[in-house]
């Protein structure tokens, strides 16, 4: 939501502003402290106010004040910030780093989603589109800010009178009489304004919700639909097997996934099947939803056995305790979303040692856990199962007409597995004219539009979701949609957490990183089935995810309602919106003037972007020398996918970077570096020697998690050893070295490493003889080991040189003789791969599984294989003869 995002922005600018040792001194302490208190106030409101249901008309107008308020006062004190941080420039620079502030003047415009009293806007404009006209640059004396007051007093004007001849803009020249804080405190005596009305908010709120309930949920009824199933037929035998099985006691399972899914239609599947029926002496459903209540849904079950009245709670779950007693029952609560709805009608179900059943369907996981149940992870249909549904719904009893049949699979496929987008499009081309031509246009406005009618009945189903989140997790959710429109197709992980502490949506919490608060907040977004890890990491780290299109379309549908975000297509760009995002319709458009941006993503940088003085966040797809940038002395985040020459004034993170001198200037521009990807090549440009031994720096970077270093490295002859040259940072996790020629000796200085938990080694000529010997106390955190295509003859080692291993891949080492029996002994280890490596490498591996499963009973080391198609017969007779099975191998040929 825009106003928790505006306002954690806000206090998160302000801490970090007290905090400077250089600006803390630029404002009134007791003014900021005011402010802070205000806006912490705010916050704590939109935190423990009841949105479920979605907020109240009145709720969702104090919101938009708030988000204006907050925005207000953060545009004050970032531009005036900015303006410190510009002083020492010259007059001549400082102008054309500051004319940015000079557009604020139309922020105005931004006002027209406000309350009734804010007025429209274009009354301001005398109802005309027209551009107000800059004034002449003026930035002597009062610098920034002063043009800033202009804006903030026009704006008061259109709140406080709501005129529509205000008078031109010209008349706020040289009135500018209140000071900066003058102003602040205005916009502190709003924020007090608006606590009253979220106070008198509140306690309309806790009247209601002392008021006895008046809806009721809608009993279950069993229709037609049930009798003929599509789509779910093997998760239904599954469920069917868990529900009948042999085990006596009450047992609690939980069909778990994202709004649409299924889960209800397999429920109700499961609920109407004859051997359900057959099997239990009594059902029992109920529709349990966010806003429960536990005596409707003890009324509901009761209603099940006609045996419902108007008793107390404990009354009613006296009588359906004694219903169910002594007797095998099947209970259904679906659409369940907390575990407190459970908690207060747990204790009515008994548990009668007669193979009772309790079924929740529920959207999230941690309520499954919580409430004690196994999961069944309801899945997206695949493509037979869709097509199935989307013609069940499309022509009911009728075959599909083979002209429509290619645009039909195509609308399928858009629908991405999602069983109720497929029944709502299928529904509304039941009556819908059969013709390949209409049926495109249906297929294009599906995949073009949100905001599409087939899209608006699966939208509102869920929005349930997006409105059960906790605030703190909305702006996160709704910025995940709102990338996914970008290249992020596969969204990054590590990438998001930076975007979202650059944004400033991450809330502080005692002394923890806000890398730690980021991942919990994708955790719960995770257990909320709102988005799925696409990717682990060699360690089992989450390291990409996704999220389904229509999550993505609620996502941009909400954020532009909210104003949280706009998409640029072709429309006009107004210059007043925050945060932009250009689209694939829009990808090579330049940039408007942006005053107020703090985020632009995909973009052609105009050459003027300097100006914009309060960004935060520029992802820009553009060919550009960094130094263009500068002025956005606010940048908290660059990405560009071309840049020139790394200069000698600025930092930024390396994602990948081709025959860099890492000399020391150059690392005391990067310190925060914490990933880094380096290539030498002699055959591409800035090729020299000299680059090598520069490599001597990498220890300067402290701060350095992740090293991949590629190249045709030969140490230079006045260097024997590695580690003459190459020392790496104390933090490094992951490292990656390619085509480097050392001694295994030298992975000694690697070993040592306190935190490394991946190695790969790969196409290295390592030592002369080929043998490694393994120090002893190193290693320490090594979860993942990959060496490929090393000279690796002999291999000395015990389970105390890789104590925590969990992962070992070994490719083409072909004059490998064999694993150490040692590494079989790791008790972390689950798995061995060997990737065309030689005969008696891999029989060894064989022999370390057979001996665990012998003599440990462990099952859960793996050992994958694969063999060249040339040698199998050899390794077969290998194995024959070492009277061997491959059982417990997963065996490939290459």
């Amino acid at each position: 939501m825009a106003a928790y995002a505006a306002l954690i922005s806000l206090l998160n600018n302000i801490q970090q502003m007290m905090n400077h040792p250089n600006l803390s001194t630029s404002f009134h302490n007791n003014q900021i402290q005011s402010l802070e208190e205000k806006a912490a106030l705010l916050l704590d409101f939109i935190e423990t106010y009841n949105y479920v249901g979605g907020g109240s008309e009145e709720a969702q107008d104090l919101e938009s004040l708030m988000a204006s308020a907050a925005h207000t006062a953060e545009d004050m004190i970032e531009s005036h910030i900015v303006n410190q941080v510009l002083l020492p420039l010259s007059a001549d620079d400082r102008e054309a780093a500051l004319s940015f502030s000079l557009y604020l003047q139309k922020k105005s415009s931004i006002e027209k989603k406000n309350a009734p009293a804010v007025g429209d806007v274009d009354q301001f404009h005398g109802g005309s589109n027209q551009e107000i006209e800059e004034p002449a640059p003026h930035v002597a004396g009062g610098g920034c800010w002063i043009n800033f007051m202009q804006l903030i007093k026009r704006k008061r004007a259109i709140q406080e009178k709501n005129e529509a001849a205000v008078g031109d803009v010209d008349q706020f020249h040289g009135e500018s009489n209140l000071s900066y804080f003058d102003y602040l405190r205005q916009i502190i005596e709003d924020m007090d304004a608006i606590i009253e009305k979220a106070n008198e908010l509140k306690e309309k709120q806790r009247l209601r919700e002392d008021q006895p309930p008046t809806h009721s949920t809608p009993l279950y009824t069993e229709t037609r639909e049930e009798s003929g199933m599509v789509g779910f037929h093997d998760e239904l035998i599954q469920l069917l097997d868990e529900l009948t099985g042999h085990r006596s006691n009450l047992q609690i399972i939980s069909i778990v996934g994202m709004g649409g899914m299924g889960k209800t239609t397999l429920a109700k599947h499961i609920y109407a099947n004859q051997l359900i029926i057959e099997h239990f002496d009594i059902r029992a459903w109920a529709t349990v939803s966010q806003q429960y209540n536990a005596k409707q849904i003890l009324q509901q079950l009761l209603s099940s056995q006609g045996k419902s009245s108007d008793k107390t709670v404990d009354e009613l779950g006296e009588q359906l305790y004694k219903t169910l007693s002594g007797r095998r029952y099947l209970i259904i609560l679906d659409d369940i979303w907390s575990f407190e709805a459970w908690n207060e009608v747990r204790c009515f179900f008994p548990d009668n040692g007669s193979g009772s059943r309790i079924l929740l369907t529920t959207r999230l996981s941690d309520v499954a856990n919580d409430c004690g149940s196994s999961c069944f992870q309801k899945n997206l249909l695949d493509e037979v199962e869709s097509w199935q549904l989307f013609c069940k719904k499309a022509f009911q009893n009728e075959d599909c007409p083979s002209e429509l049949e290619k645009v039909g699979r195509e609308i399928v496929k858009l629908c991405k597995g999602l069983a109720l987008t497929i029944v709502v499009i299928g529904g509304s081309l039941l009556n819908s004219p059969r013709t390949v031509g209409y049926w495109k246009n249906v297929a294009e406005d599906i995949e073009s539009s949100p905001n599409s009618k087939q899209k608006d009945e699966s939208l509102d189903v869920l929005f349930s979701s997006y409105n059960h989140l906790p605030p703190r997790l909305k702006p996160c959710f709704l910025h995940i949609g709102v990338l996914k429109l970008t290249n992020y197709e596969n969204l990054h992980i590590s990438r998001i957490i930076q975007l979202w502490i650059a944004e400033g949506f991450l809330k502080s919490n005692g002394g923890r990183v806000l890398e730690e608060i980021a991942e919990d907040y994708l955790k719960e977004l995770i257990d909320r089935n709102l988005i799925l890890v696409s990717k682990r990491s060699k360690t089992g780290k989450m390291k990409r995810f996704d999220i389904h299109d229509l999550l993505r379309d609620l996502c941009l549908k909400v954020a532009e309602q909210q104003g949280f975000f706009h998409v640029i297509t072709q429309g006009p760009v107004l210059g007043t919106e925050r945060r932009l995002v250009y689209n694939n319709a829009s990808r090579g458009r330049e940039t408007a003037k942006l005053p107020l941006a703090r985020s632009i993503m995909e973009c052609e940088l105009r050459k003027d972007a300097y100006k914009y003085g309060l960004l935060r966040v520029l992802d820009a797809q553009s060919h550009i020398a960094i130094e263009e940038s500068f002025g956005c002395v606010n940048l908290r985040y660059l990405a560009l996918s071309e840049h020139e020459d790394l200069p000698s004034s600025v930092s930024l993170t390396l994602g990948y970077a081709v025959n860099l001198r890492l000399s020391e200037d150059v690392c005391k521009i990067i310190p925060n570096i914490k990933k880094l990807n380096l290539e030498y090549n002699r055959e591409l440009q800035g090729w020299d020697a000299s680059l090598i031994e520069c490599l001597c720096n990498l220890d300067r970077l402290h701060k350095l998690e992740s090293l991949k270093l590629r190249g045709e490295i030969r140490w230079c002859h006045m260097y024997s050893q590695l580690n003459e040259i190459l020392t790496f940072p104390r933090l490094l996790n992951k490292l990656s070295l390619s085509m480097i020629d050392f001694d295994w000796d030298d992975l000694t200085m690697i070993g040592s490493l306190p935190l490394l938990e991946v190695l790969e080694v790969q196409y290295n000529n390592l030592g002369r003889d080929g043998t490694w010997s393994p120090v002893n106390g190193q290693f320490q955190r090594l979860k993942f080991l990959k060496i490929d295509q090393c000279s690796l003859f002999c291999w000395n080692a015990d389970s105390c040189h890789f104590p925590i291993l969990e992962k070992l891949l070994l490719c083409w080492l072909t004059m490998l003789e064999e694993i150490p029996w040692g590494i079989g002994e790791i008790p972390t280890l689950k798995l061995i791969h060997l990737d065309c490596c030689s005969n008696s490498a891999t029989i060894s591996a064989i022999k370390i599984k057979d001996e665990q499963l012998e003599y440990q009973d462990n099952d859960d080391l793996q050992i994958q294989v694969i063999v060249d198609d040339g040698q199998m017969k050899s390794f077969m007779a290998m194995v024959e003869t070492e009277g061997l099975t491959l059982n417990n191998v997963q065996l490939h040929t290459f």
